[in-house]
């Protein structure tokens, strides 16, 4: 608590009035932010949703992701770099007009909401099918959006030295997972490689960049780092810690679980952290595991909540966005039940809805706004 009340000190003066400022982010923090945002809630999915078009091969197209999620982050800088100290909600109008701007700023707001919603229910759907079975889910859904709305209402800066202090133990669970059950690999899983061809890979990659997209709703927090050029490249290095994170633990599901068994699995990765047993003495420490997606979904359903007050503040022109997180917590827990009548329900619309809705914000809409800017200018000066 201490750490969190200095650190919430030394953002008073930045966030004060709610407003857009370079300089409250380090391109350090930044790169930590996007690395954990873009792992978030896929490091539970993607190996069974991976495999389940591609089986063995799935490592294959979390590789091919590799080269969508950079061409994705260039897309996203060379959008960010025009405008380099405005939000997208601000040079959606500069770019569209007033009012169609606006509904373009609308429409992301609505991204960013949803995607944190479902983010929320995914959290307490885990805890409570995993590892509190009789706890109600609604006390997890209200628990966790305190902590949220905590994180945004203290800014930006604060969530970013949260999310820096947080890596390091990220990144020692995850090796431990890693490390621990390398034993119990058998290449074998794997092979025969490519033995329906490429077009399964292409279907488990198509699932794979559904989530690879919602890296777009990172570009509001671009303006907050006080070097564009450095924030540009932090953007392509944590796309990149992120994708071989994603693929190593696809890999590894699949060389130890195997591809028939990672598809049956809501939780993959949660399952391998179950079956790591070292002398029979070391085991039985999937719940420790899963501090790793406690700290991944913290820092992207706090971003996306964060980026959907500042959409809705700026939209609204009020100079405070605290205002609205209350209220917006609020809502949020009831869309999050809501959007998940039952599992079967949740899997379908991630498998077949997610992707096509999220390549609307994570594509054609950043390439309409690229378009268009770019033609505006050479208008100008002509």
């Amino acid at each position: 608590m201490e750490l969190w009340n200095e650190a919430v000190a030394s953002s008073e003066a930045g966030e004060r009035e709610g407003l857009i400022n370079n300089g409250h982010i380090s391109a350090r923090q930044f790169m930590i932010l996007v690395t954990l945002f873009a792992i978030g809630d896929a490091i539970l999915y993607v190996p069974s949703l991976t495999a389940t078009a591609a089986k063995q091969d799935a490592w294959i197209s979390a590789l091919i992701g590799w080269g969508e999620g950079f061409l994705l982050t260039y897309l996203y800088i060379s959008l960010s770099m025009r405008y380099p100290n405005k939000s997208i909600f601000q040079y959606s109008e500069d770019i569209l007009g007033k009012w169609m701007g606006k509904v373009v700023a609308i429409l992301f707001i609505t991204y960013f909401f949803i995607d944190a919603s479902l983010m929320l229910m995914e959290i307490g759907d885990f805890v409570t099918t995993q590892i509190m079975q009789e706890t109600p889910i609604e006390i997890i859904l209200v628990l966790f959006t305190v902590i949220i709305v905590m994180g945004v209402r203290s800014g930006a800066e604060v969530f970013s030295r949260v999310s820096e202090l947080l890596f390091p133990y990220f990144l020692l669970l995850f090796f431990v997972l890693i490390v621990f059950i390398s034993p119990q690999i058998q290449i074998e899983n794997v092979k025969p490689v490519l033995a329906h061809g490429m077009a399964p890979i292409f279907g488990g990659n198509f699932r794979y960049m559904g989530y690879l997209l919602e890296t777009v709703i990172l570009i509001v927090m671009f303006p907050l780092v006080k070097r564009p050029a450095r924030a540009a490249k932090a953007y392509i290095l944590g796309s990149l810690f992120s994708n071989f994170f994603l693929t190593m633990i696809t890999s590894v599901a699949i060389l130890v679980l195997g591809a028939d068994i990672t598809v049956l699995l809501a939780y993959p990765s949660y399952t391998l952290a179950q079956k790591i047993s070292i002398g029979n003495f070391f085991e039985r420490i999937e719940v420790l595991m899963a501090v790793i997606w406690f700290i991944t979904l913290f820092v992207k359903i706090t971003i996306c909540f964060y980026a959907t007050s500042r959409g809705i503040a700026y939209t609204l022109g009020l100079r405070d966005y605290r205002q609205l997180t209350f209220p917006l917590g609020m809502i949020m827990i009831v869309v999050a039940l809501a959007t998940m009548p039952n599992r079967p329900y949740f899997d379908t619309f991630v498998s077949e809805i997610w992707m096509p809705y999220s390549l609307t914000y994570g594509l054609f809409l950043p390439v309409l706004l690229l378009s268009v800017g770019a033609l505006r200018r050479k208008k100008t000066v002509c």
